[in-house]
């Protein structure tokens, strides 16, 4: 179930505020509205000195859980040379989305930028991409994002988990712009020395016909690092 909200969308800039409307709303809201579950599976081989490939399998599931929505698989290489607070790569995504008895398909090939930093001992991940969006049957266009991560600079209990928050927004190029906000809060819980589990809660804003609709998404993703 989505609900309209007649608001603008946040921007980087309101990080702050961002963060404490997330920690006043998160819990009720997950236990009182419909929500969606994104789970994602995402596998990184090091390739040759600086360079890696990834690997990305997203599927999501509208209406509880109840019924699947689209699945997500991505290639992507990267390379970590430049300096240790940057890295370059780019990807390619192809998208299957349910509609009705039909399966719809879009294909999105992107560019990445990320760069990593601290302050006062908190990590900053900050990435830009450029992806290029070619839906089945409709118009391609052109749309930039930018999530920028805020990770707690302490862990907790022996399980060494690791909270954070986040911020991403979607401009798009083809007239509509500010497209699609989202705010993340979640937590890193290490499993193996290469395996690493995301637990996260998501508030998504949707911009459609100049109002804006939001949905409440709960998301488990788990990394595998070779």
């Amino acid at each position: 179930m989505k609900y309209r909200v007649k608001t603008r969308p946040f921007l980087p800039g309101k990080l702050l505020i961002s963060l404490a409307v997330l920690v006043g709303t998160v819990v009720p809201r997950a236990r009182a509205f419909e929500f969606e579950y994104w789970p994602k599976a995402i596998v990184t081989i090091p390739l040759h000195e600086h360079w890696q490939v990834g690997v990305e399998e997203w599927l999501s599931f509208s209406d509880n859980a109840r019924r699947f929505k689209d699945t997500q698989t991505d290639l992507t290489l990267t390379y970590l040379g430049l300096a240790d607070w940057l890295s370059v790569g780019g990807g390619y995504k192809r998208i299957f989305a349910k509609d009705g008895d039909d399966w719809l398909t879009e294909d999105r090939p992107y560019a990445n930028l990320t760069v990593k930093t601290k302050v006062r001992g908190f990590g900053l991940v900050d990435r830009s991409r450029f992806e290029y969006r070619m839906p089945e049957d409709e118009e391609q266009s052109w749309r930039y994002r930018n999530r920028l991560n805020v990770l707690s600079p302490v862990t907790f209990t022996s399980l060494k988990i690791q909270p954070y928050t986040a911020t991403e927004v979607f401009y798009s190029f083809d007239g509509e712009g500010f497209s699609q906000q989202r705010l993340y809060g979640g937590a890193f819980i290490p499993l193996h020395k290469n395996v690493r589990l995301e637990l996260f809660y998501l508030w998504k804003l949707d911009k459609c016909d100049d109002e804006w609709h939001d949905t409440n998404v709960l998301g488990s993703w788990v990394y595998f690092q070779f």
